[in-house]
């Protein structure tokens, strides 16, 4: 049980933040007018690609060492303002409180970016182009640097839910079994997502407790897996509940409707 709801947390998020990230796949591809075998077969290899890079993110956190160094007395690094035990910091502890930063920017921009769309329309300012090497370079350029910035958010959500320690090999399964989530499932999934935009809402307030461990943990305090793993219960169950209430209502309006035809 101590693994086991870490792991399926794990793999609810990375699948979660790896919609958006589908998502870019998708529209990116489209504007170089494959045909749809090979758009399927690019597709696939690109979220399988952002899969590897997050596992190369974490296998890299494990391995350096220097990580457990005492952190130097600098009073300009951010984490140690924050400290009541600023001597026992080391560079994790920058690693993770700048991962918790990372996070909240990554959600802040989420937010922007979806409320963007919903007022101009999630294909505003593209354009279609012919298919072409220079073409195709500049897509390919565009998704590895946005692939990057997608995979520091669910590495270092990773590392708040699950020790990177003793659990590194849990970690990777999830973050392989969500990458086969979204190959096989990315476009019902999204669909899903499209048509509930409160699960996007969900997912950024996932986020930002996850940033709030980070940040947490970052300054020597403590914000345990426990806590956090019961904070995103109570988030799914309110947005569940919340979801239920609106179906309700909507199923009132319908028979109201009715009742006046």
């Amino acid at each position: 049980m101590d693994v086991f709801l870490p792991f399926v947390s794990l793999v609810f998020l990375s699948a979660g933040l790896g919609i958006d990230n589908g998502l870019l796949i998708e529209f990116s591809l489209k504007t170089l007018n494959l045909e749809p075998r090979k758009h399927l077969i690019w597709r696939s290899v690109a979220l399988l690609m952002a899969a590897l890079l997050r596992i190369v993110f974490l296998f890299s956190l494990s391995r350096l060492s220097f990580l457990e160094r005492p952190l130097p007395d600098y009073a300009w690094l951010p984490n140690r303002w924050f400290s009541a035990h600023a001597d026992e910091l080391t560079w994790m502890s920058l690693v993770l409180f700048a991962g918790g930063l990372i996070i909240l920017f990554m959600a802040v921009w989420e937010y922007y970016h979806k409320l963007r769309a919903e007022m101009d329309g999630p294909h505003h300012g593209e354009t279609a182009t012919e298919t072409g090497t220079g073409r195709m370079l500049a897509v390919v350029f565009y998704l590895a640097s946005m692939n990057i910035l997608f995979s520091l958010d669910s590495v270092f959500a990773a590392v708040a839910i699950m020790d990177l320690d003793t659990q590194f090999g849990w970690m990777v399964a999830a973050i392989l079994l969500a990458s086969l989530v979204m190959v096989f499932g990315m476009i019902p999934i999204s669909a899903i997502i499209a048509k509930n935009k409160h699960f996007g809402v969900l997912m950024l307030s996932i986020l930002a407790v996850i940033a709030t461990k980070l940040l947490v943990d970052g300054t020597g305090a403590h914000f345990s897996n426990g806590l956090l793993i019961f904070i995103i219960g109570i988030l799914l169950l309110n947005d569940a509940a919340q979801a239920v209430i609106d179906r309700a209502a909507a199923k009132r309006k319908l028979r109201m409707a009715a009742r006046q035809k």
